[in-house]
C-alpha cells in the first residue's frame, strides 16, 4: 500500500519456513525483500541468530543462495537498548529493539511469544501470511 513503511524485521522462523515452503508468504516476504521492494533490517544479534539457525537448519542448497543473499542486503542497525518485554523468550526481545532502533513499521514472526506483544507502539507485529494479506491482499499460509 501506497506511503506503507516499508522497513521490517524477520523473525528467524521466517527465513527457516521461506527455505521449505515455496509457495508460502514467508517466500514471497524474502522476494520482496531481495527485490527491494522492502527493507530487513537487523541487528547484529539478529544476523548471529540468522547466521546459526541456517547453518543448521536450512538443508535446501538452491535456497540457501538466496537467504544468503539476503544477509547481506539487510540494513544492520545497533539497537542503544534492548526492553525486556517477551517474558517467556529473553531471546525474542532482540527483534522488537532492531524494530525501534532501524525505524522498522513491522515485525514478521510466527512465534506466538512476539505476537502477542502486537502493536508495540506504531510497530506490528504479524504472521507472515497476516503481513501478505494486509500487503498484497492474500489469503496464503
Amino acid at each position: 500500500p501506497e506511503g506503507m513503511n516499508r522497513r521490517i524485521v524477520l523473525d528467524t522462523n521466517v527465513l527457516v519456513a521461506a527455505a521449505y515452503a515455496p509457495a508460502s508468504a514467508s517466500r514471497r516476504i524474502v522476494a520482496a525483500c531481495l527485490a527491494s521492494h522492502l527493507v530487513a533490517v537487523a541487528s547484529p544479534a539478529i544476523l548471529r541468530e540468522y547466521e546459526h539457525i541456517l547453518a543448521r537448519a536450512v538443508r535446501v542448497d538452491d535456497y540457501r543462495d538466496s537467504l544468503r543473499e539476503l544477509l547481506e542486503k539487510l540494513q544492520i542497525v545497533e539497537p542503544s537498548e534492548t526492553p525486556r518485554l517477551v517474558p517467556e523468550d529473553r531471546d525474542d526481545d532482540k527483534f522488537p529493539a532492531a524494530a525501534v532502533a532501524g525505524g522498522a513499521g513491522w515485525i514478521i514472526t510466527n512465534d506466538r511469544h512476539l505476537l502477542d506483544l502486537d502493536p508495540y507502539g506504531a510497530i506490528r507485529i504479524v504472521p507472515s501470511g497476516g503481513f501478505a494479506k494486509l500487503v498484497w491482499g492474500e489469503s496464503s499460509d
